[in-house]
Parts: C-alpha cells; sequence; structure tokens
C-alpha cells in the first residue's frame, strides 16, 4: 500500500498553527501523528522536550546537520529548527501520517525535495491581530518581536504563489478549523 502524503501546517509564529494541529491530532489521533522538530532555542514554560520539541544544543544541531539527517532545516530569529528523516519514518512504520509544523523556509525545502506532501498556509486577517498575540505570548524581546513580524509579512506573500492545497485565515477558531477538517478529509479518503 502506498504511504499517504505528509501532511504539513505552516505559517508565521502566532497565526495559530499549534492550536489548529492540536485540535486535528485530538480528532484524528488514529491517522496523524505530529513529527517532533528539533530546535536550539531554549525551551519555554510549560514546554516539554520530545513533546513540543527536542531542545539540543547548536553544536549537537551541527553534527545532526552534517551527518544529513534533516528532512528540512533553517535559522530562525538566532535559533535553528529542523525536522529529522529518522522521525518521519518512525511515524510512517507506525502506521501514521506525520503531520509536521513548520516554517515556509521548511516547506519550500521539503518541496523542493519532492517528498509527497498536502500543504495547509495558516495566516491572520491582519499583521495587528498577528503583533497583539505575540505581545500576549510575553516570551520575545522587542527586536524578535519585529524580527517575526518582518518575516510573517514576507512569507505571507509567499504564500500566495507557494502551491499549498489549502489557506485558511485565522480569524475565528472554528471555522478554521471547520475548514481544516474539511481539506483533511477530503486528502485521507474521508478517513478515519
Amino acid at each position: 500500500m502506498a504511504q499517504k502524503p505528509v501532511l504539513v501546517i505552516v505559517g508565521p509564529s502566532g497565526v495559530g498553527k499549534t492550536t489548529l494541529y492540536r485540535m486535528l491530532l485530538k480528532e484524528f489521533s488514529q491517522l496523524f501523528e505530529l513529527s517532533v522538530s528539533y530546535t536550539t532555542r531554549a525551551i519555554r514554560p510549560n514546554e516539554l522536550h520530545g513533546v513540543n520539541y527536542y531542545y539540543i544544543s547548536n553544536d549537537e544541531f551541527n553534527e545532526m546537520k552534517s551527518a544529513g539527517e534533516f528532512l528540512e532545516c533553517t535559522s530562525y530569529v538566532r535559533n535553528q529548527y529542523g525536522t529529522s528523516m529518522r522521525e518521519i519514518e518512525r511515524i510512517r512504520n507506525s502506521g501514521k501520517v506525520p503531520l509536521l509544523e513548520i516554517e515556509m523556509d521548511g516547506y519550500n525545502k521539503i518541496k523542493a525535495k519532492g517528498l509527497p506532501m498536502n500543504g495547509v498556509f495558516v495566516t491572520i486577517p491582519n499583521i495587528a491581530t498577528l503583533k497583539s498575540r505575540l505581545l500576549r505570548r510575553g516570551s520575545h524581546t522587542p527586536q524578535e518581536l519585529e524580527l517575526r513580524l518582518q518575516r510573517a509579512m514576507e512569507e505571507i506573500e509567499e504564500a500566495k504563489t507557494a502551491g499549498f492545497g489549502l489557506t485558511i485565515v485565522n480569524e475565528v477558531l472554528d471555522e478554521a478549523y471547520s475548514s481544516l477538517r474539511r481539506k483533511v478529509l477530503e486528502w485521507y479518503n474521508g478517513e478515519p
């Protein structure tokens, strides 16, 4: 039986990707499993190693990168992030579809490698909404906040021509999830 395409949820930091994928995993836990990425950034309060990310040092990350262990990796706001091929294979071997939550750069790298995937871009109605969401997190310096907002504007523009199968404007969470759910059912043949 052919493997189902990876589900990739993409969007700038703060648009609600995490909330949407958690809702999807709750409803479709027998179909999807989150591919936990590696990062060099500091762990935030309420995050867990191996659940939110695998938190590793820059040296460890660079060793993995040199060994070709990442499907994609990128630097973002002075931190490194990467998706491990081993993690994708582990999920597929368990009979599930890997679900990736990544930034635009990672999506482009995976697309260039030709990995079969279904891509969803999550955005927000306007930059003011995004700024408000990021400020509520309280985990960014003013410089990091400005970098994230600038990068978000670039990603939103780039997404217009990136070939996503679905773009969601996450203004009302229930409506955004309903759009995602409909498309997932279409892509994965009405499973579960």
